[in-house]
């Protein structure tokens, strides 16, 4: 099939959001369709090898983009150059109205669980803007049933619009990368944390707290590591930590590229995700992936998610996070247990069958 996905915004490929777009691409290419990308300027040298249909270069700005992507992309869409439309990230983008038939991925609604999660202006277009035009739009896929469950309580999208489509399980090269060693880390001397620097949303103050609480056998056995690159309020994140009684525990390590994953997932003691608010945490299923015990938040996806696979916690709890990551570090068993847990929960989640029920939604409303 002849299928348009819009990867607009693309983040320069350092967000979950940039992940599920590159997985899903190439899912439905070794399926033998053919696509076309729709992408922010300048970012066609992130997709090697794909037919890139770039926007103009007025639209850098993000208000630029979500007023092109809304108003003026729609007038480009021939129904007889594709069969359909993907828009990969309609809880950042959609159109105004659809000329082919469209299917709109949300990923979740943190506006609504996160208090100050964005500016003002941002707060207005995704509350009252985007749920206006993505309730008509052909078909919604969510990609939890947290995600889904938002769609109707609070865009108010008709359910038998919405198709339940869970994300799969993204793999990175095998074998030592060096990223142990760039930062001075041993095997399983450290508890990670992959995710955007970003506050409140990401709730790594929770989690440095937590960290605080631990026995001093534990703290200075084991680091805190919190990998990820910065984004809105990261400066909060490292103030706080800069005046941790354990700000030489810390340690920030930036964005961790695809080809060192692996070793930082398989080296580390635990895997905590703190976050207050999931579509569905890609990292988490990740880690369970590659053997390692997990502990996280229990509300919105991580909870779907990790139930009967993971240590769960209020994420608004210090103590609680605190518990749990001692648990894991000194309980054999329970570390044990999480591991098997794990490794059957990740095995739960492939792209070949979310590209493959894409296609099949496109079918269905076809008939």
């Amino acid at each position: 099939m002849r299928i348009l996905v819009s990867c607009i915004p693309y983040d320069r490929g350092k967000s979950g959001i940039s992940v599920y777009m590159r997985c899903l691409i190439d899912a439905l290419r070794k399926q033998g369709h053919t696509l076309t990308l729709l992408v922010e300027p300048g970012d066609s040298g992130f997709f090697p090898g794909f037919e890139c249909r770039e926007a103009p270069g007025w639209t850098k700005r993000p208000v630029c983009s979500m007023f092109y992507h809304l108003f003026i992309l729609p007038f480009f869409l021939r129904k007889n150059a594709y069969d359909f439309c993907i828009i990969a990230a309609a809880n950042r983008r959609t159109f105004a109205f659809y000329p082919l038939f469209t299917i709109a991925v949300v990923h979740d609604l943190a506006q609504y669980h996160v208090e100050n999660k964005y500016d003002r202006f941002r707060m207005l277009y995704l509350k009252t803007v985007l749920p206006f035009f993505v309730r008509r739009a052909p078909s919604v896929v969510a990609i939890s049933r947290s995600t889904a469950a938002d769609l109707e309580t609070y865009w108010h999208v008709p359910p038998e619009k919405i198709t339940l489509n869970y994300n799969g399980l993204s793999l990175s090269p095998e074998g030592k990368s060096g990223w142990l060693a760039k930062h001075g880390l041993e095997p399983h001397s450290y508890l990670l944390y992959i995710s955007r620097i970003e506050h409140p949303g990401k709730n790594h103050l929770n989690l440095i707290r937590a960290f605080e609480m631990l026995p001093p056998g534990l703290t200075s056995k084991y680091r805190l590591v919190l990998a990820g690159s910065d984004w809105h309020g990261a400066d909060v994140v490292h103030g706080y930590a800069e005046k941790s009684p354990l700000r030489d525990r810390i340690l920030f390590a930036g964005f961790v590229d695809n080809s060192d994953l692996a070793e930082a997932y398989r080296n580390a003691a635990l895997y905590v995700f703190p976050s207050f608010f999931e579509g569905f945490g890609l990292s988490l299923i990740e880690a369970m992936h590659y053997g390692v015990p997990c502990c996280a938040s229990d509300n919105s996806s991580l909870g779907e998610i990790g139930e009967g696979a993971a240590l769960l916690f209020p994420p608004s709890d210090a103590e609680a996070i605190s518990e749990a990551l001692r648990r894991i570090l000194t309980e054999e068993a329970l570390r044990k247990k999480l591991i098997e847990a794990g490794y059957s929960r990740a095995a739960e989640f492939d792209w070949t069958r979310h590209a493959q029920k894409m296609v099949e939604v496109y079918e269905h409303a076809r008939k």
